[in-house]
């Protein structure tokens, strides 16, 4: 096949004419590889390398983009990529931005659980259903979180009970709706019985000190 019309498209994409009718839009990157010209001729086996190489290089160019509005592990990124791609390039373009150093999971895990734990305020064990879920591995995961103390995860319930609970943890009943509620967030129940009595004896503690004090 003989190439019958090779001009900019727009940017650096050119529009690529054969004399068998087919037109391609492909990167100039490709067109320098390939040594494409106007009048060149291009084999049914060159085409299909140039067809494979370009698509590589837009799945590529996905990946940075994927990962320039937020940051992914290696399989959540290469999920997003099978949206759009075939396994072998879709592999192909999350390895490539591994060896990039743009993704790494062992970088990622800490700050997906710092966020899960801190900012969602997930305990252990709804922050590792999410972390697995992304695509983490069950051993990185248990390793990262293994990094959280009691006291760390005590402090993030004692805080959640004291901004939403307060005035609902003295009542029975009120108090089984909040452990419910905890309870799906993640938190153990151990964890959170422990932590009301703490907030309970501390307001019985102010209360008494409110009754006991002399204003005058």
């Amino acid at each position: 096949m003989q190439i019958t019309e090779l001009s900019v498209f727009k940017g650096d994409t050119y529009k690529l004419a054969l004399s068998d009718g087919q037109t391609f839009f492909v990167n100039c990157a490709i067109v320098t590889d390939f040594d494409l010209h106007k009048g060149g001729e291009l084999s049914g086996d060159r085409l299909r390398q140039l067809q494979l190489e370009d698509t590589k290089r837009k799945a590529k160019k996905r990946a940075l983009y994927l990962l320039g509005t937020k940051q992914y592990c290696y399989k959540e990124l290469y999920g997003k990529l099978r949206r759009s791609y075939d396994e072998e390039t879709a592999r192909y373009a999350a390895d490539a931005m591994r060896d990039y150093g743009y993704v790494n999971d062992e970088e990622y895990a800490p700050k997906l659980a710092e966020y899960l734990i801190h900012t969602k305020r997930y305990g252990l064990r709804k922050a590792r259903y999410e972390m697995l879920h992304r695509g983490l591995s069950e051993e990185l995961v248990q390793n990262t979180l293994d990094e959280f103390s009691i006291d760390e995860i005590d402090e993030e319930i004692t805080e959640l009970l004291e901004r939403k609970y307060y005035n609902k943890i003295a009542d029975y009943d009120d108090r089984r709706r909040t452990i419910a509620a905890l309870a799906r967030r993640g938190y153990d129940y151990t964890s959170v019985k422990r932590c009301i009595e703490r907030v309970l004896e501390e307001k019985d503690d102010f209360e008494e000190y409110e009754e006991n004090e002399d204003f005058d």
